[in-house]
């Protein structure tokens, strides 16, 4: 077989395989279309008989009907559904689940072998409102795969289960600043309900460090008033990642009577604590402060300084007249240069480069 032939062969066998292609890309894109169109329509009859279930003008029959159309179609409007209604809300939609044939599967499936399937039955029973669903979550929270215990955590917390927060922040208890935050986005779903079971675990100093540290922020994300006793005796615990919390939940309450104790934690062996120190303190409007905020520009982390500047300047007029004296007379080279920098950043002085321009 000579070159030719070869080149030939390959190029015929190139081009089959691109319309091969071609016919699957087509094929597929057809499919998807259609999908689209039948998820459409389904939607267009069947929302407005699901609405009319729900205001008691539908019946359960007809609400069921229209729902068996298209199964697959049916689980995602019932969960867009559930979402919105809330956890009281989502009462109304029992009956019409119960009649439905996922919701046994996803029963079934929270003790599957195969983890996507228990992620997925996990996801969808919060969702469901039924709880009969609560011992099987709450099961699920020691599973060996993260994600299941994540969801599991939030679909507890959607339906309302506050016995279950001292579980979740056991089976939640994993390192890092991001899974701490999602743990705090999960625990908020219950609202005030979580209230007493977030005091008694900040009023156990000796409890899980983990635990105590998202249970202090969840105080500041929930507005609780009557932690504020439990929040203090806590600035002086020896985990930096507790007081960080403290301080940003004190501040989030907003309770003047604490700017002191806040202001106690200025020299805190931490630099993360000393900034969070700052920030509280502008965010408490802290004018009596404006001293400790002025040492706080010559600390020897940038951060401290940036913060401490940038809580002078929110308490208004009398932090920026301490900040345009800092400029000159601060007995700190760094202190003077950060005030010089946040009145500049916030157009209260000109810069150097525009005092130029306007001299030339």
């Amino acid at each position: 077989m000579n070159l030719l032939t070869i080149v030939l062969i390959t190029a015929a066998i190139l081009t089959l395989l691109s319309l091969l292609l071609l016919v699957i890309t087509i094929v597929l894109r057809i499919a998807t279309d259609r999908r689209l169109r039948r998820d459409t329509e389904f939607r267009k009859k069947a929302k407005p008989i699901l609405q009319s279930f729900l205001s008691g003008e539908a019946s359960l029959e007809a609400a069921k009907a229209a729902l068996a159309y298209e199964p697959h179609g049916a689980i995602q409007l019932l969960l867009e559904e559930s979402d919105a209604l809330g956890t009281e809300g989502r009462k109304k939609l029992l009956p019409l689940l119960a009649l439905m044939p996922f919701e046994k599967k996803m029963m079934t499936h929270i003790t599957s072998r195969r983890w996507e399937k228990r992620l997925r039955s996990a996801e969808y029973l919060g969702y469901l409102g039924d709880d009969s669903a609560l011992p099987a979550l709450m099961t699920a929270l020691r599973d060996d795969v993260l994600a299941v215990r994540f969801a599991a955590a939030n679909s507890l917390a959607r339906l309302g289960c506050q016995d279950a927060v001292e579980p979740i922040l056991k089976a939640l208890d994993v390192p890092g600043e991001v899974s701490q935050r999602r743990v705090v986005e999960v625990l908020q779903i219950l609202g005030p309900a979580a209230s007493d079971q977030i005091l008694t675990i900040l009023n156990d100093s000796s409890g899980n460090q983990t635990s105590l540290a998202i249970a202090a922020r969840i105080a500041g994300s929930l507005r609780i008033e009557n932690s504020i006793k439990s929040l203090c005796g806590l600035l002086r615990h020896e985990n930096a990642n507790i007081r960080i919390n403290v301080l940003r939940s004190l501040a989030s309450i907003n309770d003047h009577s604490v700017t002191d104790q806040i202001a106690a934690l200025g020299e805190d062996p931490s630099w993360e604590v000393r900034s969070s120190v700052m920030l509280a303190l502008g965010r408490l409007g802290a004018t009596q402060q404006i001293p400790l905020l002025l040492q706080g520009l010559s600390d020897r982390e940038w951060w401290v300084r940036f913060n401490a500047a940038e809580a002078l300047y929110s308490l208004g007029d009398p932090g920026i007249a301490a900040l345009k004296e800092a400029v000159d007379h601060h007995v700190d080279a760094y202190g003077r240069d950060m005030a010089r920098q946040i009145l500049q950043e916030h157009g209260i002085i000109q810069s150097n480069e525009e005092t130029k321009e306007i001299n030339s």
